[in-house]
C-alpha cells in the first residue's frame, strides 16, 4: 500500500533552513578559503536542489487519473468540482470515499 505524502508549510521552512546554511558555508568557505566550507557548501547546494525539486513536484495539485478520473487516494476534490452534501445525482451514480475505493482494489 502507498502513501500519499505531501509538502507542507514547515516542510518549506526546512527547506530555506538548508538553503540559507548552504549559501553560508559556500560564502565563509570561499571568504576564509577553507577546503571543507567549500566542500560543505557544494554538497550542500546539490541537496538543497535535489530537496526543492521534490519539495515543487509534491506542493503541485496532482491531475486525475485519466483511466478512472479518480484523484490518488488520500487527495481532496477542489473546491470548483465539490458537490453540495444533499444533492441527489441520480440512481446510477455511485459514491465511495477512498477507503472504500482502496478495499475495491
Amino acid at each position: 500500500m502507498m502513501v500519499a505524502l505531501r509538502s507542507r508549510r514547515e516542510d518549506r521552512v526546512l527547506l530555506v533552513a538548508a538553503w540559507v546554511l548552504t549559501v553560508a558555508a559556500l560564502v565563509l568557505g570561499v571568504v576564509a578559503s577553507a577546503p571543507i566550507l567549500i566542500l560543505w557548501g557544494v554538497l550542500g547546494v546539490g541537496a538543497a536542489v535535489f530537496a526543492t525539486r521534490i519539495h515543487l513536484r509534491d506542493t503541485r495539485p496532482r491531475q486525475p487519473d485519466p483511466a478512472t478520473g479518480t484523484r490518488p487516494a488520500g487527495e481532496a476534490q477542489p473546491a470548483d468540482q465539490a458537490r453540495p452534501a444533499g444533492a441527489d445525482h441520480g440512481p446510477t451514480s455511485v459514491q465511495t470515499d477512498a477507503v472504500e475505493q482502496e478495499h475495491v482494489r
